[in-house]
């Protein structure tokens, strides 16, 4: 109910406290309402159960060897032994760059190295990143003649450790795996030297992958590389989504090894990709809180103001209140 006029008394201490209660219910009210529009992200971890969700590499290599003495091979721990060749398409290319290729390596290694060269890759690109453009054609076109070979295409894998290798000469495959025909390529022809344009596990090209822009190169013809990656199924939904993008991201290792017969190392020279799964999955997804727990937020901001601004007041108007003189009753004459 309204209360009279003349039952009001009006002071500087209330009208301090009024003040302030003011200001800061105002002050909250704003700081609740950007709280309210901000997007959180949320990671959860999880065992990885699903064993029906398939796993696609994805790859677009150049190495400069011509394609004729190149061969792809893949092997798993559940013996899998397949000529990786059927999956991928090899054409004649030049290893060297033309200006707007190596703006394109360039914009592409900058991402990495904001976001970790060689870690895992940062999930909240995927959230806001867009689809990654492949490397543009060569302008203007490269001359002269192409002694590169580029191995580009999608092959299905089974979501079990397995290696992938590029080594030098087509291979047998037979019970017992498969046994690589080496010595058919000269050995004046055998370099490794490469470029990774685009690795991943992913059906999508989303973003800059950890070794996409990768460029590795060796005067020797007894080079070994080797990448040691850690996969980790992952899952990212925006809110603008209405289910979750699977992919598989990836940490990886490097080691280059000179394999020459003199040094006594073992081995052969190629690329090896060797990865291992992660029993563990991520999920990233952005979530807003709902318009029911803004207003809640806001009652709980005005009534706790109004009530801690009330004690505020009686606290100030006994410090300050004039002390009441006391009235004397005179004595009755006898």
């Amino acid at each position: 109910p309204k209360v009279e006029p003349e039952v009001q008394q009006r002071s500087s201490s209330g009208a301090m406290a009024t003040m302030v209660s003011v200001t800061a219910i105002l002050l909250l009210i704003v700081s609740e309402f950007a709280y309210y529009r901000t997007v959180d992200v949320v990671y959860e971890y999880s065992v990885d159960v699903d064993m029906s969700r398939g796993l696609n590499l994805t790859l677009d290599i150049t190495v400069a060897m011509p394609c004729q003495h190149l061969g792809a091979d893949y092997i798993d721990v559940a013996g899998k032994s397949s000529d990786a060749m059927q999956w991928f398409i090899p054409e004649d290319a030049h290893f060297e760059l033309a200006p707007n290729q190596v703006e394109w390596v360039q914009r592409v290694a900058a991402v990495r190295e904001q976001e970790g060269a060689h870690g895992l890759d940062s999930l909240q690109r995927f959230l806001h990143g867009g689809m990654r453009d492949p490397m543009p054609d060569a302008e203007p076109p490269l001359l002269g003649a192409k002694t590169a070979c580029r191995l580009h295409g999608t092959m299905p894998t089974n979501k079990v450790t397995a290696n992938f290798h590029i080594t030098a000469g087509r291979s047998i495959h037979h019970l017992r795996g498969h046994s690589h025909m080496a010595g058919t390529v000269p050995a004046e022809a055998v370099n490794f030297s490469h470029r990774i344009d685009h690795l991943s596990f992913s059906e999508e090209h989303a973003g800059a992958h950890t070794l996409d822009g990768d460029v590795k190169i060796s005067d020797s013809h007894h080079t070994m590389y080797q990448y040691f990656l850690k996969v980790v199924p992952t899952a990212t939904q925006r809110l603008d989504q209405t289910r979750p993008f699977r992919s598989n991201q990836y940490s990886v290792m490097e080691q280059t090894r000179n394999i020459e017969p003199v040094f006594g190392a073992s081995g052969m020279p190629g690329i090896f990709v060797k990865y291992e799964l992660e029993p563990v999955s991520v999920s990233v997804k952005e979530r807003r809180r709902s318009f029911a727990q803004f207003l809640i937020s806001l009652c709980a901001i005005v009534g706790g103001i109004f009530a801690t601004s009330g004690m505020l007041h009686q606290l100030l108007s006994g410090a300050v209140a004039p002390e009441k003189p006391s009235l004397e009753i005179p004595a009755s004459p006898k």
